[in-house]
């Protein structure tokens, strides 16, 4: 496909130009990050104090940002190109307007974001196996503007973002290919997921979460596998309780997300988290199950502070020009 000003190809662009729009992936990346730890933080502190009508809304905000940051910064792998700088700061500014505008429009103010991050998943969907699953987050791209619920934001872009990077590691872990057939009944599976809870039946994402683990099955080996499997099938418990769904992204992300992407994120060399951040985000999960919002929300913090000063501390990778 032609660039069209939209991308600098991998190993077809001037190295410096190339460089710099890398360089901006990861600073738009950043401020995503530090955006989706403020609204998480903000989201948490109003359960506490007992702020239900606003405090849903900004968890779904921080969830989108941070599935906005830790995707964008793999976007030049997924997609063997990196966006022009430009293309990635009309991205974010896009992002910021819709999140200032989904008080009065709702999630429908996310249709330019949603249509420009689509449109650069365009380098990357076919003629190579690993493209394949850039199918199922480009569908979550599609499915967040036509939400008109918290819930039905989360199921969108940060729900496909999870699914299409579980199909690309556990595919790896059980050595199996990346095919067109497989992504495809992914990509279906997820898009009747997404119309169902819009006619409420929150437990819909059992059915992607079962073709995924009949195409990539999880290898229980370690606190990502076990996080993974966690969430493929308590998720679905929505219906039950809708935190259900919330506080199993809690577990993923400190299982998969934090450890593998935050990292590259902040551009600094990987830290040993240990099981904190699984033993921390499993507490969360049960606490807010319980109905212990204080205790669930001190959890959260610890949290967030335990992953902040983690990857913070450990010593930052030079940025060098080729």
């Amino acid at each position: 496909m032609p660039s069209a000003g939209l991308w600098l190809e991998v190993g077809k662009s001037q190295p410096r130009l190339f460089f710099y729009a890398t360089v901006d992936v990861i600073r738009a990346s950043r401020i995503a990050l530090y955006l989706s730890a403020a609204l998480l933080a903000a989201g948490t502190a109003l359960a506490v104090y007992g702020r239900y009508d606003l405090h849903p809304h900004l968890m779904a905000l921080g969830l989108l940002s941070f599935y906005y940051s830790v995707m964008y910064i793999q976007l030049p792998g997924f997609i063997n190109a990196a966006p022009a700088r430009p293309v990635t700061w009309a991205l974010l500014a896009l992002f910021a307007v819709a999140i200032a505008a989904t008080p009065y429009v709702g999630y429908v103010a996310f249709a330019g974001f949603s249509a420009l991050y689509a449109v650069l998943y365009l380098k990357g969907v076919w003629g190579r196996a690993a493209y394949y699953p850039n199918w199922v987050a480009a569908a979550g791209l599609v499915a967040l503007p036509l939400s008109s619920s918290h819930i039905e934001a989360v199921y969108s872009f940060p729900l496909a973002s999870v699914y299409a990077l579980m199909y690309r590691i556990d595919s790896s872990r059980a050595k199996r290919r990346f095919t067109a057939a497989k992504a495809g009944a992914l990509v279906v599976g997820y898009a009747v997921a997404f119309a169902a809870t819009k006619a409420g039946y929150l437990w819909s994402p059992i059915i992607p979460s079962l073709i995924l683990t009949a195409a990539a099955p999880p290898v229980l080996k370690d606190a990502y596998s076990a996080g993974s499997l966690l969430f493929r099938f308590v998720l679905p418990l929505a219906f039950f309780h809708h935190h259900a769904a919330y506080m199993s992204f809690a577990v993923v992300m400190s299982t998969l997300c934090v450890p593998y992407f935050v990292p590259s994120v902040l551009y600094r060399r990987l830290p040993n988290y240990g099981p904190a951040l699984l033993a921390l985000s499993l507490a969360a999960f049960a606490f807010r199950i319980l109905g212990q919002i204080a205790a669930a929300g001190a959890a959260v913090f610890a949290l967030l502070a335990y992953a902040a000063y983690k990857s913070l501390s450990t010593e930052p990778v030079p940025l060098k020009p080729p």
